[in-house]
């Protein structure tokens, strides 16, 4: 490992200038990637900027009128120990409750799985199903760019040089909206996703027809992606384990995924039928229940 600067600042604009002052600047949150990549040799800092003592930064809001906040120091753990979270946002909750072991959770952080752009990360499908987007500052100044929008590839986000997420966010979710995420590993932890997918769905309070239904499939494409066509097949009408059977097939006809040593291209579409099938069912039954999800036992 080489030698670097370290620096944490206690302010927004002292983090923004010192990753615009330095073209090697790298941002330490939780650091379960960062450090793992530095001891391999894919990254070689400069200046790690450690953020956590930002105030603020540290902080999960979730208010009824505001919705939700997360700061990019919000380890894992904070999420998937968060009764309010469970309740409002549970496909979130359990894409957080998935990462790695307890001891990683500890430290890795829910932006710096957003931020490292793996087509295989299990909150950023939770975090597209509620349209949540990324609050950024920069040396130009501040902007906001939704998650669904902010992948270019894997590794690869919008964010420019000396530019620095300071929240996730999202409305509140509609009323009788349930969601849900899961994902099939080759072993139950310490392991990526071979395929991940979660869904939505908001039910019109007489009828029970879906109002809104929306689908993301991770590590199937080079970023995760929406199933829009699976989405078409539930709009509008009301959920049947028929119609559900139909827009999983057209989930899997909407994936791209590859053949590499984790699972053939083949094997992770029968994945995905079985998985989106799974996840707008329990979304559905969490929709009818309130949206309300119980915190799993951790």
């Amino acid at each position: 490992m080489q030698t670097f600067e370290y620096l944490a600042p206690t302010t927004i604009k002292a983090a923004v200038a010192a990753l615009a002052a330095h073209k090697r600047a790298q941002v330490l949150a939780g650091g379960t990637d960062l450090l793992i990549r530095m001891k391999m040799g894919g990254a070689s800092p400069g200046l790690i900027v450690d953020v956590k003592n930002i105030p603020g930064f540290r902080d999960l809001k979730i208010d009824r009128k505001k919705g939700l906040a997360v700061g990019p120091a919000v380890t894992m753990r904070q999420a998937e120990m968060s009764d309010p979270l469970w309740r409002n946002y549970p496909a979130v909750a359990e894409g957080a409750g998935l990462v790695g072991s307890v001891q990683i959770r500890n430290r890795a952080t829910l932006v710096g799985n957003v931020c490292n752009a793996a087509p295989s990360a299990d909150t950023t499908p939770g975090l597209i199903l509620y349209k949540a987007k990324l609050r950024i500052a920069g040396p130009d100044g501040r902007r906001t760019v939704a998650v669904e929008k902010c992948f270019l590839g894997p590794g690869k986000t919008v964010l420019a040089p000396g530019e620095l997420v300071t929240a996730v966010v999202a409305s509140p979710p509609p009323p009788r909206t349930g969601s849900a995420y899961a994902r099939h590993t080759m072993r139950e932890a310490m392991d990526i996703a071979v395929v991940g997918v979660g869904a939505l769905v908001t039910l019109a309070p007489r009828t029970g027809v879906c109002e809104d239904v929306r689908i993301v499939l991770g590590a199937v494409a080079p970023t995760p992606i929406r199933a829009t066509r699976a989405e078409a097949v539930l709009k509008g009408a009301k959920p049947s384990p028929e119609l559900i059977a139909r827009a999983a097939e057209a989930a899997v006809e909407e994936s791209r995924p590859i053949s590499d040593v984790r699972g053939s291209a083949e094997f992770r579409k029968e994945i995905v039928g079985v998985l989106t099938q799974r996840m707008l069912t329990l979304a559905c039954e969490r929709a009818r229940q309130g949206g309300k999800a119980a915190r799993r036992a951790a």
